[in-house]
């Protein structure tokens, strides 16, 4: 029993600030995720991660959107805070991404939803910080994508003053103005899915050192690897939007999640490119098809004219002209 009201019944996983539990409200008869913060010590750290947690509560108090999780309960048992959350059962887009990369369909219709995500928090004043596959939640039966863990998510205004010294975050994903510890706003999140995306359709990540200052230097300095160089099948419309979700240059992104999901939304799918190869099979094979057509059809009058012509001379064109006005 927890905080009088709910019955632990297991663990369901660990993240840097808690451990989840699988538990009952006993009051409601509803299965949650119950996180529970770890026991950070006394002291300034101490105070510093409960001043955390304290915050992802009111963050997710404050969302209301199918693709972020929903915070059902918030308060302190025993000298713990603890947050009730809904019970979300599937895998992580980490887990899913083990087998490797997925069609791009799937991985549109995942980002679509994400992007529809950080645009209900961004609305907010809410920056998430800390996207990444492992706080990603596919849904069972995996059409539906969750965003949880906001941990580490600031409001806009906070953000905005972050100064050196406060990078915090997952090296792999982080926007090069969070490496370098300066000011970031919506657009880090941007980038950060920008990353994701690459990693669903590539299956590897666009900057991946063989440490985490490596990648840190690759994300800072280099161009990630042209998609089109990995896979063959990946349209140009898709490696050019992530490639400006990926831009190091925050203003050469895109300006907010509502304007990439509308260049998204131009990227034809696999569906759609094969419909429109079929479509242009088609096409070609009907005028092939009528060339053959006009091929097999007996010659003219004149037709034969010009072979007489070319073939045997004036005198016998002249006797087949004479042999068609008599015959």
């Amino acid at each position: 029993m927890f905080a009088e009201r709910y019955e632990i019944l297991s663990a369901a996983g660990s993240g840097g600030m808690g451990h989840v539990y699988r538990a009952r409200h006993l009051g409601l008869d509803k299965l949650v995720a119950l996180k529970v913060l770890a026991v950070p010590g006394k002291g300034s750290r101490g105070e510093r991660f409960e001043e955390r947690f304290a915050r992802e509560a009111r963050v997710l108090a404050k969302l209301d959107h199918p693709s972020c999780v929903r915070v059902l309960d918030y308060g302190r048992s025993n000298g713990m805070q603890y947050i009730a959350m809904d019970m979300l059962e599937g895998e992580t887009l980490h887990q899913v991404l083990r087998a490797g990369p997925m069609p791009t369909s799937r991985a549109l219709a995942i980002t679509k939803q994400l992007l529809g995500a950080l645009a209900h928090a961004h609305e907010h004043g809410i920056i998430h910080r800390d996207l990444k596959p492992e706080n990603v939640m596919l849904v069972k039966g995996g059409s539906r994508a969750v965003l949880i863990d906001f941990g580490l998510a600031s409001l806009h205004d906070e953000a905005a003053l972050t100064g050196a010294g406060m990078c915090m975050g997952s090296p792999s994903y982080l926007a090069p103005e969070r490496l370098l510890g300066r000011p970031h706003d919506t657009r880090t999140d941007l980038y950060a899915l920008g990353v994701i995306l690459y990693e669903m359709v590539a299956g590897v990540r666009p900057f991946a050192g063989g440490s985490p200052e490596e990648t840190m230097r690759l994300a800072l300095h280099r161009p990630p690897r042209p998609l089109r160089a990995i896979r063959r099948d990946i349209s140009r419309e898709l490696e050019n939007l992530i490639k400006r979700a990926l831009a190091k240059d925050p203003k050469r992104r895109f300006s907010d999640a509502e304007e990439m999901l509308l260049a998204l939304n131009d990227v034809p799918t696999d569906e759609e490119r094969a419909e429109l190869r079929a479509a242009a099979e088609r096409e070609e094979a009907a005028e092939t098809m009528a060339m053959v057509q006009l091929d097999l059809r007996p010659p003219s009058w004149w037709q034969r004219l010009w072979a007489y012509v070319r073939y045997g001379g004036w005198r016998w064109a002249l006797a087949a002209l004479l042999g068609r006005a008599t015959g």
